[in-house]
């Protein structure tokens, strides 16, 4: 754990009036967002963060959810401004947070590939998902009580990618997959742009549509052939047009 107060990293770049401030999605670093917040250089300063635990950020403490991010964050900020947070999946659940937890922070936010709803499951899934998750509690039990090594034989065989390379950020990856930010989207007053890739499988559009729903101020649009990832990369330039005409339409109002 750390008590430093500026815990969050980042590099700053650009001028102008507005702040834009970019958080990337869990696996990635601030790198993931330099295609396209190169593009935002003449509009604002663009700061590109590495969320706690990530990059040169260090871990904020174990079990940190997604709010503590967004507080940790906010702790920080110039209180005098009113920024432009553009967020991609995990990054995406921060920004939700810290606007509605921190309305007089925040001018807009940007999902793109947001994540933070459940995701609409089969029923096949759900008991699959819960005899799992009896199996995990099983070998814990077994582990404590006859001294057996199965819960790492359980992680190995059934956890997922990031779970397995998680290490300190474990509790706070599991926090994220079981969180409902429906509450939070239903306190965001400022505007938000929401941008999925239709083949997304991570956060799929079905997420944008919820959030729109949900926000009083949103904007849904899905990226035709893109995914969770590529919508960074490919996507870019289609990204930046949504986004400079939503900003557009913030002068506006």
């Amino acid at each position: 754990m750390t008590n430093s107060k500026n815990i969050w990293q980042g590099d700053t770049a650009g001028g102008g009036a507005e702040t834009f401030l970019w958080l990337h999605g869990w696996g990635y670093s601030r790198s993931g967002f330099e295609r396209i917040a190169a593009l935002f250089q003449n509009d604002g300063q663009n700061t590109l963060y590495d969320l706690p635990g990530f990059g040169k950020t260090p871990i904020l403490f174990e079990g940190a959810n997604t709010g503590d991010y967004a507080d940790a964050l906010a702790a920080q900020l110039d209180k005098g401004k009113r920024h432009i947070v553009i967020g991609h999946s995990y990054g995406g659940r921060v920004a939700v947070q810290l606007a509605a937890n921190h309305p007089k922070l925040v001018k807009a936010i940007i999902l793109i590939g947001g994540a933070g709803l459940p995701r609409k499951r089969s029923l096949f899934f759900k008991v699959k998902a819960a005899t799992l998750r009896l199996l995990g509690k099983l070998a814990r039990i077994s582990d404590k009580v006859l001294g057996t090594d199965y819960r790492n034989a359980y992680i190995a065989r059934f956890g997922s990618t990031d779970y397995r390379n998680a290490g300190k950020l474990r509790g706070t990856l599991v926090s994220a997959v079981t969180e409902n930010l429906s509450n939070a989207a239903r306190e965001i007053k400022c505007p938000a742009l929401l941008l999925y890739g239709e083949n997304d499988t991570d956060a799929p559009p079905e997420i944008g549509k919820r959030f729109e729903t949900l926000i009083a101020v949103s904007r849904f649009t899905q990226l035709k052939g893109y995914d969770h990832h590529d919508i960074l990369t490919r996507g870019a330039y289609q990204c930046e047009a949504l986004i400079k005409s939503f900003l557009k339409d913030l002068d506006h109002d």
